[in-house]
């Protein structure tokens, strides 16, 4: 892994990092140990890969985010559980489901994918050609309901329509046609 763009990140990833482990524990990799190769792992922004279980119930899981090279597992009992636990989390850019039960995937997709701007559902048709979880494409929407992006992230035209200005028009018939015969204008320094 690279470094984060910054210590302070470093620092806010360890922080919720450790504050989900509060109610669980590290499976993979320790805040405060970083491995590094040629490098000052207190000078640079580094951080291993991190991995926490936490319990489900708890609230950090839900309501903070290891902006990082971190990752919280979930267990839950069964799928009405599972699409609570992503309902708790108000958003998420990306979701991977894999498994073989194509009941279970539906059920779960019909229930998880107001959350998501993308899920990436494998199973053992497809495992080999994945791009991976949250990659995104260009043609794909990235990006999630709430604090995941709003939906809008890249994807081609979506992204700059959102940079684009709109105004609505009332009018009557007879400006309405004029505006749409006359050739468009913009203001000094726009474009």
């Amino acid at each position: 892994m690279g470094p984060v763009v910054s210590l302070a990140q470093r620092d806010d990833v360890r922080q919720v990092a450790r504050k989900i482990a509060e109610s669980g524990r590290f499976v993979h990799g320790d805040p405060e140990e970083v491995r590094v190769l040629d490098a000052d792992p207190e000078r640079g922004a580094f951080l291993d890969t991190l991995l926490v279980s936490a319990d489900p119930d708890a609230a950090a899981p839900h309501e903070v985010e290891p902006f990082g090279p971190a990752a919280t597992a979930l267990a839950y009992r069964d799928t009405a559980h599972a699409t609570a636990l992503v309902a708790r989390g108000r958003g998420s850019l990306a979701a991977s489901v894999v498994g073989d039960d194509l009941v279970w995937t539906t059920a779960f997709v019909q229930e998880a994918a107001p959350w998501h701007g993308r899920l990436h559902l494998l199973d053992s048709t497809n495992m080999a050609q994945t791009t991976g979880h949250g990659s995104p494409l260009p043609a794909m929407k990235h990006g999630g309901p709430g604090r995941a992006g709003g939906g809008a992230e890249m994807a081609g035209t979506r992204g700059v329509v959102n940079l684009m200005q709109r105004t609505a028009l009332q009018a009557s018939p007879r400006v309405l046609d004029s505006l749409r015969s006359t050739p468009s204008s913009s203001p000094a320094g726009h474009a």
